[in-house]
């Protein structure tokens, strides 16, 4: 049947007003904008997705920026990407049946993404770009997709930042230089609170309470910033930034497991298979009502360390499982982690804060200035009550280390030393209050200005502070004012100023005292010639205080032969070695205790080794064969025939080196470290889409506390001028004995041997006889115990350079790469005024480069990383790296390393994200630090679900 052009036409029409409720359906209608500009964003892609994270329709904008979807009623987010931007979402979007909803998005351009909103450099927020100081930044979604065992996993690819990692969990980081291998150099803190351990004033990573679904980003400022955050921030600052249960809801499960490849030794010789490992996170936040929120978090992880031997360690202590390959270390890695934050924001510029955490160090090995500690059930606890009214900030908090012993048993049932397994008893505190308040004066001019108070209280019970038990709190004490005044559009002067006393420094009494105030001023000037461009010029001055252990400390660290090698802090009245104590006579007017021998002296006598003669003939004799040792007992003792050598015991080898009377050096009383540093800085962005920021810094830091170092050298007979006396005394007498003249040469070059032995021997049979041990006047280092300790050195300059690049390819791909240099990374003991060579322990050069995929609408990234670190000399406590064939010390190896990282939210549920990292791709045998273990490859997965 054939229809007629009318009849075609009314159906037509009918047709349109039947389906004209089909074209009115609900719907999401809306356009999509620039940020700043307001200009519409054509061929921008636009997805609708459900509550289950599918996706319900697509479009894309006009030219005027338009779009519009049909959906069914229901909840909804919108998404939207576009080259050129970042990508926005809108969700909770409600369509009810019969309408429809506009849902605007404005999109920010990708430099606001290489320009990120901080507020660690000047207490304040503002733009990366435009603050006065170079700042490495990790964002909420780095530190959401990357699986990571601890906090500074995140770090290795900032420019300036020094890592050296002791294993799964362990590390030690600072800026730019002068780390050590337990070191709290770098003033960490989280949410303003300080992080590290309260009393050894050490940061350790493992110990930190949050997970990573806790924290919002991470800010590292390089470079001194004693004029704002006090003493210990000349090493830079890292401040951790947590999420707000307010801002952040819902529940988060993590499931993250890995597998670590086997452990080896520097010879590439496996000692075990690769391990397993698992780590399980959980985080819960809500809100009652608009104004209180509330979160609870925590994790547990276990696995198994890398594996290393320490010949230091004995291979048998009471009570523990020991092996001969690798002593009584427990290589389990067992920890878990609680928190819980309460936010009270009465008003939009309000709030108050408290939060609680506590973290179980089950078991797990951290490195320290004099060995290896085996941590076991190590409690840290804090409780932080902060709140903002305004610009005023007022918090107090406190830290709480407990070590998991309550007594001295034998075996301990915490935490121990593994060169001698004694217990270690911690259960001190440190209790902080602050105030911060800031105004303005007109439009150019704002002031901040505030004062902090501090009190360490160790409580030892003798194991680590020892004979100071009773005496070792520190209080400080300190105000600040800082000032940003805007010179012009472009220029802006940023000052500051800062004085602080402590407690145990200058004249002891009242904290009051500014005579023994350390002052720290600040400066800089900022010139922006445009936006999302910043030249800088600062100085800085900054100060380290002594930590309890450089003041306090008093444990013996290990045992050689008869002798117990014992760690000290300085007294007040520091060591002197040449205070005539103990009578004259002495080689250069020094004084020796002599060691623990039948028959000895228990008072120091002069440091003549002649006075221990019958000692060392005594140690010998019995090992002559025949009658030769009788002989050798009988023979008169010398008086000035015989010289005096001094030899300082190497911890790390375990043998005594000889050295001049000359390096024994007075310790002088404890003073805080000085840091006076001028940089030269340019950040910015060039068209939108490359970031460059580069850095030149001149460092010249006086009175640096160096490590722990052996300052008491140990008396030897001279093999010279023992053995002529020797071949004038006893060989004769041998040879009237009847023994052949050979045999009667053998035998004394023999007994020589024995009793004054060989520089730098680890044999038994050459090592000599140490008779005493060099003391100074002090009375806590009236023993014959070989002690070690801190002393501050003169000055060092140093000088260096960080640079940091980042492209934005398009909205999918971008590169990276970071590279920094510094001048020096070993001082001569002349250099540094001390008797001691110093090391940096760090790396001359270090760089990354990073290639980076991005594709929001597909739900996927990922990204592949190479580092380089060169090697470099160690010297920290008793990790001393081998003497080199030339002098000085000997670097570590220098390596290469590469890692890839993938990332995954399923389009069919974006609620679930499944990311997988790869650090150390192609196996690399490699070692960051002297004594820690060789590192391999690690590979982490991580099943996220967000409810």
């Amino acid at each position: 049947m054939r229809m007629g052009f009318w009849t075609m036409t009314g159906v037509l029409v009918a047709s349109l007003f039947v389906s004209s409720p089909i074209l009115a359906q609900v719907g999401i209608a809306g356009r999509i904008t620039a940020r700043g500009t307001g200009a519409p964003i054509p061929a921008a892609r636009v997805i609708v997705e459900t509550a289950a994270g599918r996706t319900a329709a697509e479009a894309s904008t006009s030219e005027s920026g338009l779009y519009q979807v049909t959906v069914p009623a229901g909840t909804y987010s919108v998404l939207a990407t576009a080259i050129g931007f970042q990508a926005g979402r809108v969700s909770g979007i409600v369509v009810s049946a019969g309408g429809m909803v506009t849902v605007d998005l404005v999109l920010g351009p990708l430099a606001i993404q290489l320009d990120p909103l901080i507020s660690t450099p000047s207490r304040r927020q503002e733009k990366a770009i435009e603050a006065p100081a170079s700042v490495g930044v990790i964002s909420t979604v780095e530190i959401e997709e990357r699986p990571a065992l601890a906090v500074t996993d995140h770090l290795k690819a900032l420019p300036g930042v020094d890592i050296s990692q002791g294993g799964l969990v362990q590390s030690n980081v600072v800026g730019r230089g002068f780390n050590n291998i337990f070191s709290g150099a770098l003033l960490t803190m989280t949410d303003n609170r300080f992080a590290a351990v309260p009393s050894l004033r050490v940061n350790v990573p493992a110990f930190f309470p949050g997970t990573n679904d806790d924290i919002e980003r991470i800010e590292f400022v390089l470079g001194p910033g004693a004029a704002l955050y006090g003493p210990n921030s000349a090493n830079g600052v890292l401040s951790i930034i947590t999420k707000s249960p307010l801002t952040s809801q819902g529940t988060n499960i993590s499931l993250e497991s890995g597998f670590r490849s086997g452990s080896r030794d520097a010879a590439g010789t496996s000692l075990d298979d690769g391990k397993g490992l698992l780590r399980v996170a959980g985080r819960h936040a809500g809100s009652v009502g608009e104004k209180f929120g509330y979160k609870i978090s925590g994790e547990y992880l276990t696995g198994q360390e890398w594996k290393s031997n320490d010949p230091a360690e004995p291979r048998t202590l009471a009570g523990r499982s020991c092996n001969d390959e690798t002593g009584c270390r427990n290589f389990d890695l067992n920890k878990w982690a609680a928190e819980a934050r309460f936010d009270y924001r009465p008003t939009e510029t309000s709030e108050i804060i408290a939060s609680f955490g506590r973290t179980d160090a089950i078991d797990l090995i951290e490195y320290t200035g004099i060995g290896a500690a085996q941590a076991h059930n190590w409690h840290y606890d804090y409780a932080q009550v902060r709140a903002r009214f305004d610009r005023l900030f007022v918090q107090v908090f406190q830290n709480r280390s407990n070590s998991g012993n309550s007594d001295l048993t034998i075996p301990p049932k915490g935490s121990f030393l593994l060169r001698d397994g004694n217990p270690i008893v911690d259960n001190s505190r440190v209790t902080a209050f602050q105030v911060q308040h800031g105004f303005a004066l007109g439009e150019r001019q704002d002031f901040i200005y505030g004062v902090d108070f501090a009190n360490t209280d160790a409580r030892t019970q003798g194991t680590i502070n020892g004979r100071n038990e009773a005496d070792d709190d520190i209080k400080e004490i300190g105000a600040y004012l800082h000032s940003s005044t805007t010179l012009t559009d472009q220029l802006e002067l940023v000052t500051a100023v800062r004085l602080d006393r402590h407690s145990r420094l200058g004249e002891p009494g009242d904290l009051a005292r500014f005579a023994d105030a350390v002052f720290s001023p600040r400066a800089a000037l900022v010139f922006q010639p445009a936006e999302f461009h910043n030249f800088r010029v600062t100085y800085n001055r900054a100060f380290s205080t002594p930590s309890n252990n450089n003041l306090f400390l008093d444990i013996v660290a290990a045992q050689a032969g008869p002798y117990k090698v014992r760690a000290l802090g300085v007294p007040e009245d520091g060591f002197n070695f040449r205070a005539g104590h103990c009578g004259a006579g002495g080689v250069d007017n020094l004084c020796m205790f002599p060691g623990p021998f039948p028959g000895a002296p228990t008072q120091a006598i002069p440091a003549q080794a002649a006075l221990l003669w019958a000692v060392a003939a005594g140690a010998v004799a019995p090992s002559l064969p025949g009658g030769a040792g009788a002989i050798l007992a009988a023979i008169p003792a010398p008086t000035t025939q015989v010289g005096t050598q001094l030899r300082r015991l190497d911890p790390t080898t375990r043998t005594f080196n000889d050295v001049l009377p000359s390096t024994v050096v007075d310790v002088g009383r404890m003073q805080p470290t000085i840091t006076n540093a001028f940089e030269v800085g340019y950040k910015g962005i060039l068209d939108g889409k490359f970031r460059l920021s580069v850095d030149v810094w001149y460092q010249k830091k006086e009175n640096f506390v160096g490590p722990l170092i052996v300052e008491s050298p140990s008396v030897f007979l001279d093999f010279a001028s023992t053995l002529a006396y020797l071949q004038a005394t006893l060989q004769p007498t041998l040879i009237a004995n009847n023994v052949p003249a050979a045999q009667a040469a053998a035998l004394t070059q023999g007994a020589a041997t024995a009793m004054a032995g060989i520089s730098g021997s680890s044999n038994p049979a050459t090592l000599g006889v140490p008779l005493g041990t060099i003391v100074p006047d002090a009375a806590i280092a009236a023993s014959s115990d070989i002690f070690l300790t801190y002393r501050n050195f003169g000055s060092v300059d140093l000088w260096g350079g960080d640079i940091a690049v980042d492209y934005l390819i398009d909205d999918k791909w971008s590169v990276a790469g970071t590279w920094s240099v510094t001048s020096d990374d070993y001082f001569a003991a002349a250099e540094v005024g001390g008797p001691t060579d110093i090391a940096l322990n760090a790396s001359k050069s270090k760089g990354s480069i990073t290639a980076r995929y991005r594709d929001d609408m597909a739900g996927w990234s990922a990204e592949v990383r190479g580092r380089h670190v060169t090697g470099f000399p160690v010297n920290s406590g008793v990790y001393v790296s081998p003497v080199a064939s030339g002098g000085g010390l000997q670097p570590l190896d220098s390596y290469d390393l590469v890692d890839a990282q993938l990332t995954w939210r399923p389009k069919f549920d974006q609620r679930l994200l499944v990311s997988m990292v790869v650090e150390n791709a192609l196996n690399e045998n490699y070692a960051t630090f002297i004594g820690v273990p060789r590192l391999g490859r690690l590979i982490m997965t991580k099943l996220q679900y967000r409810f």
